[in-house]
């Protein structure tokens, strides 16, 4: 799979040293040297204050797996799962939420494996039970605030397969008012109202599939 590790602050977003991530559409990358602790803190903090809303810093010195250690210790964590629903003719299963689109997923809850959890998240949110889990696909991170605490979420993507298009029954409380199967042809529709992260995960899928 063609995984993408950086972490998103809305637009924004913070790399490490792995600059074939950075949006090459974009003019100004902020490259920030440091390799310790307090570098990533003045980074975070350089990307939060900026007034640019498509920031990003890049920390070569910084390897992926020890800076999300030291966001780990900065930020409140949080283990998420969730994934793509795919039918035998490529439909694709999207929810609206809050105005965007995007994908279900959730919390994972303690002493549940991350399969379960996306295979649970996926059936309360949409309503479909007929899945089949055909593996992980990528995984994703994004911070935010929550109750006064800044928040870094990761979620481990699944791809599942169904036997077809089901109907669906949208989670409202969890203020998912849409539900619905989208062919390949259709992604632009979301792909235009949706989150970085999740086009990440699209972006991911589309590398790996040939529809």
């Amino acid at each position: 799979m063609t995984q993408k590790y950086s972490v998103y602050w809305n637009q924004k977003v913070l790399f490490f040293n792995n600059p074939q991530g950075i949006h090459q559409q974009l003019d100004k990358v902020i490259v920030c040297p440091g390799g310790d602790y307090t570098a990533l803190l003045e980074a975070i903090s350089m990307l939060k204050n900026s007034e640019d809303d498509y920031c990003q810093i890049f920390m070569p010195n910084i390897d992926f797996k020890f800076g999300l250690e030291l966001l780990k210790k900065h930020l409140h964590f949080i283990m998420a799962a969730g994934g793509i629903v795919e039918t035998p003719d490529h439909r694709s299963l999207f929810i609206h939420r809050l105005g965007c689109w995007d994908l279900p997923k959730g919390k994972v809850e303690q002493n549940e494996s991350l399969p379960i959890a996306a295979q649970r998240e996926i059936e309360e949110e949409t309503g479909i039970s007929d899945l089949k889990n055909a593996g992980e696909l990528c995984r994703t991170w994004h911070t935010y605030s929550h109750k006064g605490k800044e928040v870094l979420k990761e979620t481990v993507w699944y791809v599942f397969k169904t036997s077809k298009a089901w109907q669906t029954i949208p989670q409202t409380e969890e203020d998912i008012f849409e539900a619905t199967w989208k062919s390949p042809e259709q992604w632009s529709e979301v792909e235009a109202n949706t989150y970085p992260s999740i086009l990440d995960v699209l972006n991911c899928r589309k590398s790996i599939t040939s529809f």
